[in-house]
């Protein structure tokens, strides 16, 4: 009789408290799928205001950069390119950040999803995130801190030195580097005419101190200097100069490494390559790529003596 009387306890006792042992292994379980699948942690880190003031709301530093990436590069790149290019990415927006500069533009889901639609937001943002993941936290600095990542999409066979381009000895890390495959880029030449009354109107309007002869504005007009790589540095109109830079955005080049002759009486400008052509060259990454190397060593290609680290 006592036997019965004590599994009937035993049997009750487990009745009342299956319900609780249930909750806490269920809760234990989602926990760890939550571990595993990195659930963002209470600390805020990686974390960045979205400029809202009081009360703003944090939007996760990863997730942004995808944004950042999907305006900054071809989504048809190789793998280790997108890579390479979401290291810069993160470096500029870990610097803007530690500065209080504007961070680089980014684009929201529900943009993705607008700009590629439903059939094509899948994928692209798959390759976004695989590239944003397989490089978490990983930045490029020197001496402590993080270098100035500059990127543009197709050099002129060679990029930049950061001492001839900018007049600064304070980014050793941009050398110009060889980037030859950049040749086989449909966007490496372009050739465009211009009238002659649009090339002078675009130009005086840029700098109003320009003199040029409407029959011949290309007359007291020259490239002064030019830097290794051929781009443009300097530009002369009798006592007036500007820089390379400048004058192809007057004109809306593609890149400050043109050279220009007036054909059939109008101007005919030739440029080489897309972009200032200082850092990380796109295509040329690409082609890097597809040869086998991995992101580490594309940077390591174009931006020399820096720490490529989380």
């Amino acid at each position: 009789m006592k036997e019965k009387i004590k599994t009937f306890f035993c049997v009750l006792f487990l009745l009342c408290t299956l319900p609780y042992i249930i909750t806490m292994c269920f809760r234990q379980s989602t926990a760890a799928e939550e571990d595993a699948l990195g659930a963002p942690e209470d600390s805020g880190q990686g974390l960045l205001p979205t400029g809202g003031g009081e009360g703003e709301e944090a939007v996760d530093v990863e997730e942004y950069l995808a944004g950042v990436l999907a305006r900054e590069i071809p989504l048809t790149y190789a793998a280790e390119a997108l890579k390479a290019q979401a290291v810069i990415a993160r470096t500029n927006i870990r610097s803007a950040l530690e500065k209080g500069e504007e961070l680089p533009e980014s684009l929201t889901r529900e943009k993705l999803l607008e700009l590629w639609g439903e059939e094509g937001f899948g994928g692209n943002y798959q390759k976004l995130t695989e590239a944003v993941r397989a490089t978490e936290g990983v930045t490029l600095t020197s001496q402590g801190n993080y270098i100035y990542a500059a990127f543009h999409a197709v050099s002129a066979g060679r990029t930049r030195s950061g001492a001839e381009a900018l007049g600064t000895e304070d980014m050793p890390y941009l050398t110009a580097v060889d980037s030859a495959a950049d040749i086989s880029s449909q966007d490496f030449l372009k050739v465009i005419f211009l009238e002659k009354e649009e090339f002078v109107r675009r130009l005086t309007a840029a700098f109003p101190d320009l003199v040029l002869e409407a029959a011949d504005p290309l007359a007291g007009l020259a490239a002064a200097a030019r830097d290794g790589s051929d781009y443009v540095l300097e530009v002369k109109n009798g006592e007036v100069s500007m820089s390379g830079e400048a004058f192809r955005n007057a004109l809306e080049l593609s890149s400050a490494c043109f050279s220009m002759k007036e054909v059939e009486g109008r101007i005919r400008i030739v440029t080489k390559g897309l972009g200032h052509g200082l850092g990380l060259s796109q295509y040329g990454a690409n082609e890097l790529a597809k040869e086998g190397m991995k992101y580490p060593e594309i940077l390591s290609y174009y931006f020399k003596n820096v720490e490529i680290s989380d």
